[in-house]
């Protein structure tokens, strides 16, 4: 073979006696339309036979890049349907486009996507040390999952998330693992729901930490217990009713010493004992410690309202699709959503939370986000799409 000559292999008999043969058209979608490139062919003089290399997968699909990203934005950014982002891109031009391409689109991304924990170890966001805890049920097949989260009190930043089996102890055990050792989360205090698993998770990865149970979460409990699992005399619902409003009064009273105050009568109110609330009695003072700890540290909510709102906020994208096929699917959806909240501009912030509006939850958390691409950036490498 002489020196400089380029000669392909065939791909039939592995010969090199090969010359260039003709040029192969084929088409490429972009938004701007469909683009036309030109792929060399060989014939190989052994067999007689004509070929095209073999091309790298990046160069055979039929979108380009760009598409993708309009796919995904539409979707995430703009809250539409798998189809609505169809029918968006074909009045774009975009040609031979359905919903579920619209989907593969997305969960190629996806599978693709850096992880929460991931992206905080990255880019090290710098966060206040309050955090919230809570999980959200997704129903994957025919079982129900959990996305445990957490999710930074000042900045709204989520520090770390994880789809698991089941909400129980071992889960929220590695969770606050991870959380403390490998993201070196600055840990001032956490607010959670009070779900016994992750109580018994803070007593063994934080017990220095002061915890606080959300007290709307508590008082819901406790009118659930009052309503079905107390039992009462009749013409006892006035003295019920009493007996809630007080202890509202007492959970949600401006200063620890009035808290206090509000307890002490509950105690010793002659009308709670007669109808014999005695047990609920004994739920307000077990718990009393924790539900007045945002006292003592003035960074620590009463409620789990952060993680609810942020939960709520994630729903809108997740229920609309009932149910995943399998676990990575739904995990794939996961970690783009939870990078799109991360870089989604604060809009809706009210009342004394009013300067986060304008900001990104990691712009809050002291990192400068600048014009980042989120999309770009959620890949954790240069993704090769398949058709």
């Amino acid at each position: 073979m002489p020196r400089g000559a380029i000669h392909k292999q065939c791909p039939h008999c592995n010969g090199y006696a090969t010359r260039r043969h003709d040029i192969l058209v084929v088409k490429k979608v972009t938004l701007q339309g469909v683009e036309q490139q030109g792929v060399q062919r060989w014939y190989c003089k052994d067999c007689l036979r004509a070929f095209t290399p073999k091309r790298p997968e990046s160069e055979t699909n039929k979108y380009t890049m760009d598409v993708y990203e309009k796919a995904v934005m539409l979707y995430f950014d703009q809250g539409a349907s798998f189809r609505g982002v169809a029918r968006d891109l074909s009045r774009m031009g975009i040609m031979h486009i359905n919903a579920k391409r619209c989907w593969a689109m997305v969960q190629e991304l996806g599978s693709n996507c850096k992880t929460p924990w991931e992206v905080s170890l990255e880019l090290k966001p710098q966060w206040s040390g309050y955090i919230a805890v809570d999980g959200d049920a997704l129903k994957v097949g025919s079982r129900m999952e959990s996305a445990l989260l957490a999710i930074d009190i000042m900045s709204l930043d989520i520090p770390h998330l994880i789809l698991a089996e089941h909400e129980d102890m071992e889960n929220w055990l590695n969770f606050f693992l991870v959380l403390k050792h490998t993201l070196k989360y600055p840990f001032k205090g956490i607010v959670s729901d009070g779900e016994p698993s992750i109580e018994s998770a803070i007593k063994l990865v934080c017990p220095a930490i002061p915890h606080q149970l959300c007290v709307k979460h508590f008082q819901d409990g406790l009118r659930r217990y009052l309503r079905y699992q107390s039992s009462h005399g009749r013409g006892t619902w006035r003295e019920i009713e009493r007996f809630e409003e007080t202890v509202h009064r007492c959970i949600y009273s401006t200063t620890l010493e009035q808290a206090q105050k509000y307890l002490t009568a509950i105690q010793t109110d002659p009308g709670f004992h007669k109808i014999h609330l005695e047990d609920a009695i004994a739920m307000l003072e077990h718990n009393f410690d924790k539900l007045t700890r945002h006292f003592l540290y003035p960074g620590l909510p009463r409620t789990n309202n952060t993680a609810e709102g942020t939960i709520s906020k994630m729903d809108r994208r997740l229920n609309p699709m009932d149910s995943f096929a399998c676990h990575q699917t739904a995990w794939n959806i996961l970690k783009m959503l939870v990078l799109h909240t991360r870089f989604r501009t604060l809009t809706d912030c009210r009342h004394q939370h009013k300067y986060r509006n304008g900001f990104s939850p990691l712009e809050l958390a002291d990192i400068n986000t600048g014009n980042t691409n989120w999309i770009k950036f959620s890949q954790k490498t240069e993704l090769i799409i398949k058709v």
